[in-house]
């Protein structure tokens, strides 16, 4: 692209003319004109063709090296002909440069919003007053938007509750497990709100979940065929697969006699299941606390056979 006049530089492939670029106070103060044609009614969407009147915005733009870009940009006002629109006048919005409402430029909106992804507020803010950029924390995180959530739900598709308020308010997260990606946070933990996402986005393969009965009632109600993996925390640190093929069916990993995981089918309710979990997890609890007394035991004795003691014990 050849570079001709100071639009090329400063608005490349934007329909506007610039008159002027002044200094004041370490920034360029830029006057320009929107000369693209007529746009459309925000409501009805007929197109404008009577010019109402005119006025200048002032936006914030991009940096150009250590100097910041303030643009004062002349748009017209237009005229609504249709009769059935209650719009009466719109505002001319430059393609690629101007967003209703806002006093930033496009450009400049699209840069904050990938600060505000990597760091946040604050950080982002202390970031922006560095390179340049006049943003505070209150609008970095107003740029924040939701991500778009696919149709179809992920091959492998993560469940598991959080806080948004200890003990008063929670949330379900929805996580892509083979892409490590958020797909999307649903109201509450209850078991109508994951069984109507799951029935608009169906797909989902297996499903990585917690073990609350709410999430199981709903993959039950919305994919019966899905493959349910309870999260290996949540089973007492021993990994349980819940087949629709066998219900109640439970693969369990249990040490073998040479020391790896042998599968061993489990039948048993929720119930027993539950106390499976706290009767090993205590059993684990009480054999650390036992080693633990007899290091003790060691120090409190005569330093001279606390090795020797420890090896036997250990062995």
């Amino acid at each position: 692209m050849t570079i001709k006049t100071s639009e090329d530089v400063l608005f490349p492939g934007i329909s506007v003319q610039v008159g002027s670029v002044e200094e004041t106070s370490g920034e360029l103060v830029v006057e320009a004109v929107a000369i693209g044609r007529p746009g459309r009614c925000p409501d009805c969407r007929s197109s404008a063709r009577r010019v109402h009147s005119s006025y200048h915005r002032r936006l914030a733009e991009r940096p150009l090296g250590p100097r910041r870009i303030v643009v004062r940009l002349k748009v017209r006002r237009f005229f609504c002909d249709r009769k059935s629109c209650q719009r009466r006048t719109s505002a001319e919005q430059v393609a690629g440069f101007t967003e209703r409402h806002r006093r930033i430029s496009v450009g400049l909106k699209e840069r904050l919003q990938a600060v505000a992804v990597e760091l946040g507020g604050r950080p982002g803010a202390r970031l922006c007053r560095k390179v340049q950029m006049k943003a505070g924390r209150t609008l970095l995180l107003g740029l924040l938007q939701a991500p778009p959530v696919p149709t179809r739900a992920p091959r492998v598709l993560g469940v598991d509750d959080f806080a948004l308020r200890r003990r008063t308010r929670y949330a379900t997260v929805l996580v892509d497990v083979e892409a490590s990606r958020v797909v999307d946070v649903l109201p509450g933990r209850t078991t109508e709100a994951l069984a109507d996402w799951l029935t608009q986005h169906p797909g989902a393969e297996v499903i990585c979940r917690d073990r609350a009965s709410a999430y199981s009632k709903a993959i039950r109600q919305a994919a019966p065929h899905a493959l349910e993996v309870a999260d290996r925390w949540q089973c007492a640190m021993r990994r349980l697969v819940v087949s629709p093929a066998q219900p109640g069916g439970i693969r369990r990993e249990v040490p073998g006699s040479d020391g790896s995981p042998d599968p061993e089918t489990v039948k048993g309710n929720t119930a027993c299941q539950k106390s499976d979990g706290r009767a090993q997890v205590s059993e684990t609890v009480r054999r650390g606390t036992r080693v633990i007394r007899r290091k003790l035991d060691c120090l409190n004795s005569n330093p001279q056979k606390i090795e020797g003691r420890i090896h036997r014990k250990d062995t």
